[in-house]
């Protein structure tokens, strides 16, 4: 049904609202690009840092839509307004922050997976949470090598999700302060089991199962970090976060990114003639604007 009125657009795109993550923006983009996300639809919560210039060729190439959004709290009513703004452009639009990486284990193509999932209005992902690996201040290289250590896989922490969505069957969140969960005009969106989520809370499901689809959020990366993102107001919800790192982030190891490493290193170079100096990214320490 939706995918024949939208022929020929995009199969997959994301949707993140940030604030000062210039820092790790290439990094999320050209890992999710590997993975086959088309279009990013990018809304900057009043960053001061080096983000145009990160991502000018990117929006030079149609590939990211930028649009500023200075509204506090602010990730709810920019998640509504994409869908509002681009629910025709997209067969799917996952809604994911800056600090989460979504993919599959199986190392196969996102929306080769989502195929099988059409029938349904939305697939809800369980999150691998991340701590700060023993870094105390901002590591040099990638996110997906220096953050390796994690939760336990059914810590309670991991029972979080977030959305992947038919944008023509996605009315918005189930709040405006709640950005892990969507409310549909029909059925209920489904784990990566097929299984329905339809009882609450709708943003957090057990027994958590990230063999398919998995988003690994890497939810403070190094303690210094952390402190600044806890000094700023949830972009969700306005409320604060907890300023303690708890052990249980970094209770197991696990490199299973590695693989991915030497690709995504391949599609950086690519983009390094056309980006900004690492000296313009400085700025991106403080960043932190979803949840």
């Amino acid at each position: 049904m939706a995918s024949q009125d939208r022929q020929g657009k995009s199969y997959l795109s994301l949707c993140a609202i940030y604030r000062d993550e210039a820092r790790y923006m290439r990094e999320w983009l050209e890992f999710h690009r590997l993975f086959g996300v088309e279009r990013f639809f990018l809304y900057d919560n009043r960053s001061s840092d080096a983000h145009r210039e990160v991502l000018a060729p990117y929006i030079e190439d149609g590939i990211v839509e930028l649009t500023d959004w200075p509204a506090f709290p602010a990730q709810g009513k920019a998640y509504r307004h994409c869908l509002q703004q681009h629910w025709d452009e997209s067969r799917w639009i996952g809604f994911i922050d800056l600090d989460e990486f979504l993919y599959s284990p199986t190392g196969r193509p996102l929306p080769e997976l989502l195929a099988d999932f059409e029938q349904f209005p939305g697939v809800a992902v369980n999150r691998a949470s991340y701590g700060s690996s023993g870094h105390e201040t901002a590591a040099e290289g990638l996110v997906i090598e220096n953050y390796t250590r994690r939760a336990e896989d059914q810590a309670d922490v991991n029972k979080f999700v977030k959305s992947i969505v038919d944008p023509y069957r996605a009315v918005g969140c189930w709040n405006d302060k709640n950005p892990h969960c969507f409310v549909y005009s029909e059925g209920f969106a489904v784990n990566e089991q097929k299984r329905p989520i339809d009882k609450f809370p709708f943003g957090r499901i057990q027994p958590i199962s990230f063999s398919l689809f998995r988003v690994n959020h890497y939810w403070t990366k190094s303690e210094q970090e952390w402190r600044a993102k806890a000094a700023i107001p949830m972009a969700s919800n306005g409320l604060m976060r907890a300023p303690e790192i708890g052990e249980d982030l970094n209770a197991i190891e696990d490199d299973s990114m590695a693989g991915y490493v030497p690709a995504l290193r391949e599609a950086l170079d690519r983009m390094e003639a056309r980006s900004p100096s690492a000296a313009l990214l400085e700025a991106g320490v403080e960043g932190g604007a979803g949840e």
